[in-house]
């Protein structure tokens, strides 16, 4: 009998020890793409607006009403298309099955480049109440300037328009804080969802921020691309963070993750 009880603890601790392995994979961590081809970069270009002429003549006080634009100094925006393929490898990268995704569906990230990988365990929702301060400070940002944190990330994943519930690795996220990106130059509110969050394991600051967007083919059996901010057919679109004010010229670099799961 004590020898049977052995042979079924044995067999019981090889069948865990193959067994965790394959719980660990499970759940799908976002990867560095394969290939990155960076596209043309456009900013605002003030000859769109052409000077405007007030005539003056002495002793008249005369009222005036304008309406005026400015460029954002605290925020970067990426767009563009994503292909790839959901793919059964092993450490090699040898290829046991592989699964072309003509329209992928799932997520991308932007991370700042000294905070390496990130430890996706522990990337959480940002928290606006308690971190709004330390986010802007990290870009620069004064908190009564319009585009700060909060101004700009100002629903929830839980909002009816989104209803978006993400995945990273073995954790869901209802609830971070999110934006929707414009459509043909015009606002919306359902389509190219941003959403906040960070790295817990990380000094708190700008090194900690992950910047997520769900890749817009989100919809089983949606296999249209849809008009991006300037009417170009895209996948996605993504805002991140970058301190552009006073002298400050310098660019920031980004990681880049995809995690075709979604």
């Amino acid at each position: 009998m004590k020898a049977l009880q052995k042979n079924i603890l044995l067999f019981a601790t090889i069948l865990m020890a193959l067994l965790l392995p394959l719980a660990a994979l499970a759940a799908s961590t976002p990867n560095a793409p394969s290939t990155l081809i960076n596209g043309s970069s456009s900013t605002f270009d003030q000859n769109n607006y052409p000077a405007q002429e007030v005539d003056a003549l002495a002793g008249n006080i005369t009222e005036l009403t304008l309406t005026a634009i400015s460029q954002t100094r605290a925020w970067q925006g990426y767009f563009g298309n994503v292909s790839g393929t959901i793919t059964l490898d092993d450490a090699n990268n040898y290829t046991f099955y592989n699964w072309s995704a003509a329209e992928p569906r799932g997520y991308i990230y932007a991370t700042l480049v000294s905070a390496g990988v990130p430890s996706w365990l522990n990337v959480q929702c940002f928290d606006e109440a308690n971190n709004a301060s330390l986010f802007d400070t990290s870009y620069g940002i004064n908190s009564d300037d319009y585009d700060n944190v909060t101004n700009t990330y100002n629903t929830t994943l839980a909002d009816p328009n989104i209803a978006q519930t993400v995945y990273i690795v073995n954790n869901s996220f209802a609830n971070c804080p999110a934006t929707t990106i414009w459509q043909n130059d015009a606002y919306q509110s359902g389509n190219f969802v941003n959403y906040l969050m960070y790295d817990s394991s990380a000094v708190q600051g700008n090194q900690s921020w992950v910047f997520g967007t769900i890749i817009e083919n989100k919809n089983v059996g949606n296999k249209t691309d849809i008009p991006c901010y300037n009417g170009q057919l895209c996948d996605f679109q993504l805002l991140v963070g970058e301190n552009g004010h006073g002298t400050d010229t310098a660019v920031t670099p980004y990681y880049i993750w995809v995690d075709l799961s979604g």
